[in-house]
């Protein structure tokens, strides 16, 4: 059993890539990396559905689909809140702003420990939602949440 280690050198990494339309693949060359995060949660909560029958003392209970989300509080970052005209690919163009509030399906990569060949990364697709920025006397950096609404399933993985 081996823990991983984000104080080890190893961080976090969220990668935000552009989609094939219509069949939610990757597409490699089109990627923002989401610059500093204070904290990111990979939510996979499987919903359930309990009853209860004449015959028994107990509750029984079936799992119904999952609800899949990203949540992360990360500091506003001009080029990746706002885009950038020079950059490659629709996410790094309108920004995470734009993208939201266009509704443009995503691809995501969460790496566990870093880019590294052998770390664990988690994928999938969905849509930016969650922004929030807030600035305020104590905290004289913009700061935003992030929500990713999972469409389907993660996959999980190890970078090659």
């Amino acid at each position: 059993m081996a823990y991983i280690n984000t104080a080890a050198g190893n961080e976090a990494v969220l990668k935000i890539y552009d989609i094939y339309a219509g069949n939610s693949v990757i597409i490699d060359a089109n990627v923002v990396s989401v610059p500093f995060m204070t904290d990111i949660t990979v939510t996979n909560t499987t919903g359930t559905f309990r009853f209860k029958t004449l015959d028994s003392a107990s509750e029984s209970v079936v799992t119904t689909p999952a609800t899949n989300q990203l949540a992360l509080n990360c500091i506003v970052d001009d080029d990746t809140f706002f885009g950038n005209a020079g950059g490659t690919g629709a996410v790094a163009i309108n920004g995470l702003l734009g993208t939201s509030t266009n509704k443009t399906k995503i691809g995501f990569r969460v790496y566990f420990n870093g880019t590294d060949a052998g770390s664990k990364l988690v994928e999938g697709v969905g849509y930016i939602g969650g922004l929030a920025p807030t600035v305020n006397p104590d905290s004289p950096l913009w700061v935003t949440p992030v929500t990713v609404e999972v469409d389907g399933d993660y996959t999980v993985d190890v970078v090659i």
